[in-house]
């Protein structure tokens, strides 16, 4: 059986990307951000956050994109959890502010060397997680 939870992510702060399309050396490709989301469970809301990561090397548009354990109010989230759902969750959220096909806020070049920094995206997405009991 499991608890159906909402999260909403409701704000992505990207601490750093660097994509060089083409370069010989993929360990510069990276990615570090910050979501922000809220957590609904039977209407006990709790907010929180979650720090991901693209592994150095790997594209972010296609791979998967690491998502920590979430923190909240009282530190690391504890309890049962559906790791696997709510990073599909949050990866999607991500890719929604951050697009190389022109769907994003950013939308980048499929050829483009950029470095983004310190970007602040503020838009709400919630998706359904179903948490083991």
């Amino acid at each position: 059986m499991s608890t159906r939870a909402t999260i909403t992510f409701h704000k992505l702060v990207q601490n750093t990307q660097e994509i060089t399309p083409g370069t010989s050396n993929q360990n510069q490709k990276h990615m570090a951000s910050k979501a922000f989301f809220t957590l609904d469970i039977g209407g006990k809301r709790s907010d929180m956050s979650v720090v991901l990561r693209q592994p150095f090397g790997t594209d972010y548009t296609t791979e998967p994109i690491e998502a920590e354990r979430p923190i909240g109010p009282d530190g690391p989230h504890k309890g049962n959890w559906n790791h696997n759902q709510f990073r599909d969750a949050a990866e999607d959220y991500y890719r929604s502010a951050i697009s190389t096909s022109g769907g994003g806020m950013i939308s980048i070049g499929p050829n483009a060397g950029v470095q983004l920094q310190d970007n602040l995206f503020n838009f709400e997405k919630s998706y359904p997680l179903d948490i083991p009991d």
